[in-house]
């Protein structure tokens, strides 16, 4: 069987269209009927030149209804940039070895929820272009651009992968202030493999950041042979000198399908997320006026977490004080000694 959360996966499709079964099939995956697509076809001619893409925003905030303040604060910490950065510039210049076997891998920074994932990745972009001079494109299937199910249900994975791209690197006069997705939740854009494969050539370097991969690609999807998502990103992002891609993911287990494609040949270089190291780093963390007043320890070091902490409100160390008050004399005595 596919397991129990692939298995809410089919009841919540099977409600969006009653009709829908998955496919016994270990080589397909079937999908619910859905409406013909409305989504515009971009080609070569709507996409940005190479001069234009490094110009575009990397740390802009487009959260949907985020808490985030518009003005970051300065990113915590440098040393981690500069080491990530210089890693994964690394791998971008490096192409397979037949001789030795020896392939490159794809980067990934792990994290949970809040913890800074996103601005992680923008920083990382950021550094790419202004040290190495990258041209660097970010897509997102979190926050305005996020995976929806009438998505899922219309659209296969390589096709939201490219659209992302497409809408990411079109002229702003081809969007014309146009969303991803229309008010039905489908694709308004789209394009085909071939296009930006066109695009690419012409540009030759590009750095692919990919936010929340983990929505796209999970373990509860039926196992397939070669995933159409792999197979893209290994053509056109690894075995190109000066072309690479990077994730952000909740879990490892969500590139479980990536990984079977490589078939182990390439290893995920696997990126925590930075930690504050320094008084100074924590005086960097402000909101509003508002410093933390309890130890960053708290919060696992993360300056994510600690700035979530700062806009919401959410004080983790009174839910924690909370928690102890509960516990029973016995199970003090087991945790602390008493």
């Amino acid at each position: 069987g596919l397991g129990a959360d692939a298995n809410r996966i089919v009841d919540a499709l099977k409600e969006f269209d009653p009709t829908w079964a998955p496919s016994t099939s270990s080589t397909e995956v079937q999908r619910p009927m859905a409406a013909p697509s409305k989504a515009r076809v971009l080609g070569v001619d709507d996409f940005l030149p190479v001069e234009e893409v490094r110009k575009k925003p990397l740390l802009e905030m487009t959260r949907c209804g985020s808490t985030l303040p518009a003005n970051q604060p300065e990113f915590v910490n440098k040393r981690w940039l500069t080491e990530t950065g210089t890693a994964i510039n690394n791998l971008v210049d490096k192409v397979d070895d037949d001789a030795t076997g020896q392939r490159v891998s794809p980067s990934a920074l792990i994290g949970c929820s809040r913890a800074g994932k996103t601005r992680a990745l923008r920083e990382i972009g950021l550094e790419l272009r202004q040290k190495y001079n990258r041209p660097v494109v970010y897509v997102s299937f979190n926050d305005a651009t996020t995976y929806q199910l009438e998505e899922a249900a219309s659209s296969s994975p390589l096709d939201s992968l490219l659209a992302r791209i497409a809408y990411a690197i079109a002229k702003p006069e081809v969007l014309a202030g146009e969303r991803l997705h229309d008010d039905e939740g489908l694709l308004s854009f789209t394009t085909n493999r071939t296009c930006l494969v066109e695009w690419l050539k012409s540009i030759k370097d590009c750095v692919l950041l990919i936010d929340e991969i983990n929505n796209l690609v999970n373990s509860a999807m039926p196992a397939i042979r070669k995933d159409p998502v792999a197979e893209f990103l290994r053509a056109n992002f690894i075995s190109t000198a000066g072309r690479g891609w990077v994730c952000t993911t909740h879990v490892t287990d969500a590139l479980k399908a990536i990984d079977d494609t490589y078939r182990g040949k390439r290893v995920f270089l696997y990126n925590s997320l930075p930690v504050v190291e320094s008084e100074e780093d924590l005086k960097k963390l402000v909101y509003e006026g508002r410093r933390l007043t309890v130890h960053p320890a708290y919060y696992g070091l993360s300056p994510g977490l600690i700035m979530t902490s700062l806009v919401t409100g959410y004080e983790l160390d009174r839910k924690w004080e909370l928690a102890l008050e509960k516990l029973s004399e016995k199970e003090r005595s087991f945790l602390f000694g008493e």
